[in-house]
């Protein structure tokens, strides 16, 4: 078990570096109707009239290249319209030659298409490409191509050793400075640089989105750039509006989508379709629906457009606490966002927010007196909110925080509009917030983000390593309640030298097999397993072999128990 444990931990070591992709795919020779069946789960609209307009919406596809001759993708495919094709000069001055569709910043080249050698590991650029396709002319049809165009944006050389994005930041970099309004990054890392950061900083100073897949762990765990502030993080759940298995989860998402049985255009031929899962697609699917927003409403900003998308979500039924709050603000639905009844409506008297993640929104409207209730679904510490933009004059307006519903609230605190703190936290799992203003600026508006704040169950009842030098009694730490899924808990006693420690359970009850207690001989997991422990029932007693032993509880995110106790002694040996 040790051995899998450590397994697991590199594998996912090596993928957190990395490209997330999706699973293994099929392939046939046309998408039929069945295949589509994401575009009635995200309610994607058909037969729409854009708003007023000559601007085309540019989504940038950072990732491994793109198959431009793809049936599907005719038309799409973004041209550079101030470079002139062939001759072998900078044409816009922008420091690439002959960019006109696009850019390979791994090799430094323009050409963005896979190499032909390497087709079935360069498959994922075309595979987004397509999805975005498909759901552009579902809503505009056969003048889609009017109103969305598709900037490759190779980022990933023709002779890397594995098929990771190594380059999606220099390809952010490219997207922005080429003009893209919407950039998809359909891979990440745990972790992110300094220079990365100024990087997506710089793609927000410009007005520009960024759309990012969160990962295909099933771990609550953060990746980037989906994890960085104004990035739009996307999870992926299946035809149930349920997680799917692989996908991350976490405080970091915002929206999820679709990332399942996704039919969409292969790289190996113009005419071959396959199938991929994974929280990429999600995120390609959540990309469109962006670039169909903007197309709707061009004035509106990144944030904006991340209000209309997040506002507008479907709620997911989360039957599993461990995914409380941690899918983001619920399952897209692309005609809703597109209509954005957060900024097309007035603000009414009184209103009911039930998503983890959610909106205020104050549009002068004659009212004296706001009301908002949120009261999310699931189980969370508390919820959050954060005032993001404020026009016109706020005068005498009051905001009012509080705790419970409107019928049973307890006020916690009060503010001129003028003086809201930079963030309000009110916890428990139902917050009432109410504006109260006599004389009202017309062109007073206001908006205001609210999150609910999750609870990292793995670290719930314990966390890290607990050092103990002392007689007494040792457990989970849950007490009376189950303890929690994920947990990961170690104990390191130690008795005076000489002497050797007696373990007598009185409690056990954990998931025979699977849930399991370790002894290692020493400080580390490193050193010889003294003994295992599983399952109901009391486990024999226990000594060991020297004055020191690790323990360490290890479980995984289904059927936990109550847990165990056990009092410890130090002996002569």
């Amino acid at each position: 078990m040790i051995k899998t444990h450590a397994d697991r931990f590199l594998l996912f070591f090596l993928l957190a570096v990395g490209v997330l992709f999706f699973g293994v795919g099929r392939t046939c020779a046309e998408p039929s109707t069945d295949r589509d069946w994401f575009l009635a789960a995200v309610n994607a609209p058909s037969d729409m009239k854009p708003a007023k307009g000559k601007k085309k919406i540019v989504v940038a596809i950072v990732d491994d290249g793109v198959r431009i001759t793809h049936q599907d993708l005719k038309g799409f495919i973004w041209t550079n319209p101030r470079e002139i094709p062939g001759n072998n000069i900078d044409d816009d001055g922008n420091g690439f030659v002959d960019d006109v569709h696009g850019w390979d910043v791994s090799d430094n080249r323009n050409s963005v298409i896979p190499p032909k050698g390497r087709l079935q590991e360069y498959y994922h650029g075309t595979h987004l490409a397509g999805i975005i396709a498909r759901i552009a002319r579902n809503a505009y049809g056969d003048a889609a191509t009017d109103f969305i165009r598709i900037m490759p944006v190779k980022s990933l050389s023709d002779k890397a050793d594995k098929p990771y994005i190594r380059d999606g930041y220099k390809g952010i970099e490219y997207a922005v400075k080429s003009g893209a309004d919407i950039v998809l990054c359909a891979w990440g890392a745990g972790q992110i640089s300094p220079d990365e950061e100024k990087i997506l900083e710089n793609a927000r100073k410009h007005g520009v989105l960024i759309v990012a897949s969160v990962g295909n762990f099933p771990e609550e765990r953060e990746q980037f750039p989906a994890a960085h502030g104004g990035v739009l993080g996307v999870a992926a759940i299946g035809q149930d509006k349920k997680k799917i298995e692989k996908s991350n989860f976490g405080a970091f998402i915002d929206l999820s989508g679709p990332g399942v049985n996704i039919w969409s255009s292969s790289v190996l031929s113009d005419s071959g379709y396959e199938q991929r899962d994974g929280s990429s697609s999600a995120a390609a699917i959540v990309a469109a629906a962006a670039a169909i927003v903007q197309r709707q409403h061009p004035s509106y900003s990144a944030e904006k457009i991340t209000a209309c998308l997040k506002s507008s979500a479907d709620g997911i039924h989360v039957e599993d606490v461990q995914y409380s709050a941690k899918l983001g603000a619920g399952a897209l639905n692309i005609s809703a966002a597109a209509v954005c009844r957060l900024f097309h409506q007035k603000t009414p008297k009184v209103s009911t927010l039930d998503n983890p993640q959610g909106y205020l929104h104050f549009h002068n409207s004659g009212e004296k007196l706001s009301s908002w209730t949120i009261k999310p679904q699931g189980v969370f510490r508390g919820i959050r909110f954060s005032l993001l933009s404020l026009q016109g004059k706020p005068g005498k307006g009051m905001v009012s925080f509080y705790s419970g519903d409107l019928s049973e609230k307890k006020l916690l605190a009060r503010y001129p509009l003028s003086r809201l703190p930079e963030d309000v936290y009110v916890p428990g799992t139902i917050a009432s917030v109410t504006f109260e203003t006599a004389l009202p600026d017309r062109k007073l508006s206001w908006l205001m983000e609210y999150h609910a704040e999750p609870i990292k169950f793995s670290t719930l009842y314990c966390s890290g390593t607990v050092h103990v030098a002392e007689e007494g009694i040792l457990e989970d730490g849950s007490g009376p309640e189950n303890y929690s899924p994920k947990s990961d808990c170690k104990w390191l006693v130690t008795a005076p030298e000489g002497n050797v420690i007696h373990f007598t359970f009185t409690e056990f009850d954990t998931e025979a097999r699977t849930d399991l207690l370790y002894f290692f001989h020493g400080a580390g997991t490193h050193e010889k397993i003294m003994a295992i422990f599983s399952g109901p029932g009391i486990p024999q007693e226990l000594t060991t072999w020297s004055n020191q032993v690790l323990v360490w509880f290890v479980a995984d995110g289904k059927n936990q128990g109550k847990g165990w106790k056990a009092e410890i002694r130090f002996k002569e040996p």
